[in-house]
C-alpha cells in the first residue's frame, strides 16, 4: 500500500518516529489536543491517518526510512555548508598579521 505523504507530514514521521507504529501514533495522538494552530492540527491528524492505514511491519520500516532520509539529509546539508566554507575560505587571499615583537612598557 503506497501512501503519499506531504513534506510536513514526513516531518511529523520523523519529529516523533519511535521503534514501533503504536508508539510513533501515541506520540502524534497525545499532542492533537494541545496544539492550537489548526494548520499544523490538520496536518498532525492527516500523518495519523496515513501512518494508521499501513499494516505494521511496513509502517515501521517506513517510519524508519523517513527518519534515515531526515538524518541522512541534514548530515548532507552539514557536509555542503563546510565545503563551500572551505571553498570560500581557499579562494580569499590570506591575510598574515605579523606579531608585533612584545614590548616592555615604560
Amino acid at each position: 500500500m503506497k501512501m503519499d505523504f506531504s513534506k510536513d507530514e514526513l516531518a511529523m514521521v520523523y519529529q516523533y518516529a519511535a521503534g514501533t507504529k503504536d508508539d510513533t501514533l501515541a506520540g502524534l495522538k497525545e499532542i492533537v489536543p494541545v496544539i492550537r494552530d489548526r494548520q499544523t492540527r490538520e496536518i498532525v491528524e492527516s500523518t495519523i491517518r496515513k501512518l494508521d492505514a499501513i499494516p505494521e511491519p511496513e509502517c515501521r520500516r517506513f517510519i524508519a526510512d523517513t527518519k534515515q532520509h531526515f538524518i541522512q539529509k541534514r548530515d548532507n546539508s552539514i557536509r555542503r555548508r563546510l565545503a563551500e566554507a572551505r571553498a570560500q575560505t581557499r579562494t580569499q587571499k590570506p591575510q598574515t598579521k605579523r606579531k608585533q615583537p612584545d614590548r616592555e612598557r615604560s
